[in-house]
């Protein structure tokens, strides 16, 4: 067993997301199609701030922001933004690469593979359900995730010191048996207390090794960097979040008055939905890691990532999709009548809100982030049968049209 690596005390370095990357642009035809879908749907969706989307395929490149990152800053495509739960597709990528690696293997277990974890071993872990890694991969270890109210998450989130392993003494709740699907937070947690422990390397750092500077792309997770220059703010129902005043800037509400609110949610949400990255990089990173001609990872961890899907349908973001390895299938209805099958995850809370999709049929990635959670409200193509379309699926579903119009 590895001897785990000590947290620095300093942070790794933020990176600078200011310069966009130059690509090669679409026809002109897609990039009105793609500036017409997004510009309709923003206006039209309600209680918004900005919005960034960017359309990615074999080194073909449409990126676009609209509104606000704050009330004085206009969204630009190089604004950085959290990215909610599509930060799972990080540490679902890594922890499979490590699988792949030899560092241990799908069928083992949170006792073993943490048997010389300090946190974990000081915790109760009669209380945490002793998953396996394929357990914690798919969520269906069972495993109910943390209220979010309390005294305890509010110390962790608000403490002058954090540790990753904080959030184990949390987890001491009834679960569910194994096999059944709950969706949370707490899953990945657990992954990434593997993954690094395992590594002998801070998750971040093994992010950026492992995943983001061979592809030359940027983003990081909170709160293991500083949060980054012009992070688009934050904006939702302050009273969700221990303010008031109803929908508003989320970061001044007074309890975060010492520790930012980006900073306090990042140390309950991570990794599961503490990355920071743009629109541009993410739709990069898609296409990396589920295009065939992609290099994030293997073919064979994609192949194995693909083919993890489980049956049964879920709900997920409220919309009814298939769940695997820390990825979603989703469908996509087209303008001719026809489907689109898409890989990715979606993300949303704390004042933002994220898509993200690669469509193998078309070769084709899309993201689209918001500092607010769009994805609570209904989009223009919502009906009577598909009440669950918010406006990220409205936007997708044009871009998609657009492209496959094409063929």
């Amino acid at each position: 067993m590895p001897t785990v690596a000590p947290i620095p005390k300093s942070r790794t370095a933020t990176p600078d997301f200011s310069a966009p990357t130059s690509y090669p642009a679409f026809s002109e035809t897609l990039n009105l199609a793609f500036s017409k879908a997004l510009e309709e749907e923003f206006e039209a969706a309600t209680q918004k701030m900005g919005i960034s989307a960017a359309v990615y395929q074999n080194g073909l490149l449409w990126t676009q922001a609209l509104g606000w990152a704050n009330e004085s800053t206009p969204m630009t495509t190089t604004t950085p933004l959290r990215l909610m739960s599509t930060s799972r597709t990080f540490v679902g990528a890594l922890v499979l690469s490590q699988i792949e690696d030899g560092l241990y293997g799908l069928n083992d277990r949170l006792s073993t593979l943490l048997a010389d974890h300090s946190g974990y071993q000081s915790s109760d872990t009669s209380q945490i359900p002793d998953a396996t890694v394929e357990e914690l991969l798919t969520m269906t270890a069972g495993i109910i995730d943390v209220p979010m109210q309390g005294i305890g998450p509010y110390m962790v989130m608000t403490s002058p010191s954090w540790k990753k392993s904080d959030m184990l003494g949390l987890m001491n709740k009834p679960h569910d048996p194994p096999g059944t699907f709950r969706y949370g937070n707490d899953n990945s947690y657990l992954l990434g207390l593997i993954a690094e422990h395992m590594a002998g390397s801070g998750l971040n750092e093994l992010y950026q090794s492992e995943l983001l500077e061979p592809l030359s792309l940027k983003a990081a997770l909170l709160p293991e960097i500083e949060i980054p220059t012009g992070i688009a703010t934050p904006y939702g129902d302050r009273s969700q979040y221990g303010g008031s005043g109803g929908f508003g800037d989320l970061s001044q509400i007074p309890m975060y008055s010492k520790i930012p609110f980006n900073e306090a949610d990042s140390r309950v949400s991570w990794p599961g939905a503490s990355a920071v990255s743009t629109a541009e990089n993410m739709a990069r990173w898609a296409y990396e890691l589920y295009s065939s001609k992609g290099s994030a990872i293997t073919p064979e961890v994609r192949s194995q990532q693909i083919g993890s899907f489980r049956p049964e349908t879920i709900s997920l973001a409220a919309a009814p999709q298939k769940y695997g390895f820390h990825i979603a299938r989703k469908e996509h209805l087209l303008s001719d009548g026809t489907y689109v099958a898409t890989y990715g995850h979606p993300g949303g809370g704390a004042g933002y809100a994220s898509a993200l999709f690669y469509a193998p049929s078309l070769d084709l990635a899309v993201s689209i982030l918001s500092n607010t959670d769009l994805g609570g409200l209904l989009g223009t193509c919502a009906s009577y049968a598909e009440h669950w379309l918010g406006p990220f699926d409205c936007i997708t579903r044009k871009f998609l049209s657009a492209v496959a119009d094409q063929y």
